[in-house]
């Protein structure tokens, strides 16, 4: 079993939603990154862990829960019970590059950036 380490949001989701108060085994190696998780499956058929969908590739194969296929639409949807938004926050009002950079990320090219990279857009 890989986890990650409980600094990272995967892990926030994975506590919340799949743990539900319980603890990963202490016997769980803890991995640095999605990516670190991502080579150590590819290559262990014994090993599972949980990375985020756009981490998915053609060595690793995403399980369904309650059913449902792990996907960018289940995702996007809400329907896949493993998901989650990612939110920005800024202090403030954002304005200047930062505000330039959300534009982008909201934009249909920053949106194709999203979904060419294997990550779920909004829309």
């Amino acid at each position: 079993m890989l986890t990650r380490d409980t600094s990272s949001g995967t892990y926030e989701v994975w506590e919340e939603k799949v743990m539900k108060g319980d603890k990963v085994t202490p016997k769980a190696q803890v991995m640095a990154s999605n990516g670190a998780i991502v080579q150590v499956v590819a290559t262990n058929q014994s090993a599972i862990g949980y990375i985020g969908i756009g981490y998915l590739n053609e060595s690793l194969k995403g399980l369904n829960v309650e059913n449902i296929e792990a996907s960018v639409e289940t995702a996007r949807t809400g329907e896949y019970p493993i998901s989650r938004y990612l939110f920005m926050f800024t202090r403030g009002w954002p304005t200047g590059e930062t505000m330039r950079f959300i534009n982008f990320v909201l934009s249909d090219e920053g949106q194709k950036i999203v979904a060419d990279t294997g990550f779920v857009p909004i829309r």
